[in-house]
């Protein structure tokens, strides 16, 4: 008696691949398409810092509703989880006593008030925490506008201390260029680990930073990134330049600091890069928005986790004409720095070299 012999196995059934319309050889599989989808997409390092530089105002009142309008908005807008805790009329007097003991409660708020460099004769420098009282009297001392004054808001560790997450939010004159005030506001990214949460959190991001560009109107410089220097506020260009504050700050009307996910242009910078057309002709940018005075602003991609090695290329590309040149030297970080390591007179020569 004859044994029906078994179906002949295919080259693909060899290899252990069922035949069908979605399994043939090279076809994409759900968790193919994952793993590309995470292949075009960051992790943030673990600070993200919205800044914007631009003149001193010349009299207390305008730099105290400046620097007022910065604090408060960032505090409604970034502090996220931490908010919800916080409220004006709070007094954490009793948290801070448990802090020196080191008996605070881990999970519970934290919120800290400091002036430093006051201009005053008989100001001095103090960190409180926050009460109501202790907030009219920092807004009151930023009208002699002060060298740094800043808000924190931290969780308190396991240790009793404050530690993460946390919000920052400054208000900086350096020594070296009184002239000048940088607003800034950092805040820890956990919430951008989350595939939903980070959706959120990039709103009120976005909402915040152009909600601030939009109240003022004589920025020389602005950005959204997550590889500035924490310890001095230095960009991650000026940082593998080895350039201080003191030498990009008094050149910001023609040259930018550095470039990342989302940069704010002065008038003077903009000219050097050939006009609001030519930076939509370049197609690196998600969006390109015109600003009053000449200024511009531009968002590389639509959601910062998608500023990818390639995106951060095309905006320096873009961007090559108004950076300070130099090769950026990479140095030992914790942070992955966005940077294309090119000196931007290469991309000059190599459009020479192309143009008729």
């Amino acid at each position: 008696m004859l044994r029906a012999r078994p179906p002949r196995r295919t080259p693909q059934d060899r290899r252990g691949i069922r035949s069908g319309p979605d399994n043939r050889p090279g076809a994409t599989t759900p968790c193919k398409e994952r793993a590309m989808e995470a292949k075009r997409e960051i992790r943030l390092n673990s600070i993200l810092r919205a800044e914007l530089n631009l003149p001193c105002p010349g009299d207390g009142h305008a730099f105290r509703m400046m620097a007022e309008r910065w604090i408060t908005a960032a505090l409604t807008e970034l502090a996220g989880a931490l908010g919800n805790e916080f409220g004006y009329n709070l007094d954490f007097s009793a948290a801070a006593l448990a802090i020196s003991k080191e008996k605070a409660e881990p999970g519970t708020l934290w919120a800290s008030l400091t002036v430093l460099a006051p201009v005053k004769r008989r100001q001095k420098p103090y960190e409180v925490p926050w009460t109501p009282r202790n907030w009219h009297t920092f807004l009151r001392d930023l009208e002699s506008m002060p060298g740094e004054s800043k808000l924190v808001l931290r969780s308190i560790g396991p240790d009793g201390h404050p530690d993460i997450p946390w919000l920052d939010v400054t208000v900086m004159r350096e020594n070296e260029t009184p002239e000048l005030v940088s607003l800034s506001a950092s805040r820890t990214t956990e919430e951008f680990d989350d595939p939903v949460a980070r959706h959120e959190a990039q709103r009120r991001w976005t909402r915040f930073f152009r909600s601030q560009v939009s109240a003022n109107d004589n920025i020389l410089y602005g950005s959204v990134a997550d590889d500035t220097e924490s310890a001095t506020g230095r960009t991650a260009l000026e940082t593998a330049l080895g350039l201080l504050l003191e030498d990009t700050y008094p050149e910001m009307e023609s040259t930018l600091r550095g470039y990342s996910w989302w940069t704010v242009c002065s008038p003077g910078v903009v000219s050097e890069l050939g006009g609001i057309g030519r930076l939509r002709d370049t197609g690196a940018f998600h969006q390109v928005e015109p600003l009053p005075g000449g200024r511009v602003s531009l968002r590389v991609t639509e959601n910062i986790w998608e500023y990818t090695e390639d995106r951060v290329q095309a905006g320096f590309r873009a961007l090559a004409p108004a950076l300070p040149r130099g090769r950026p030297t990479p140095w030992i970080t914790a942070d992955v720095p966005r940077l294309a390591f090119q000196d931007p007179i290469e991309i000059h020569a190599h459009l020479d070299r192309e143009s008729p």
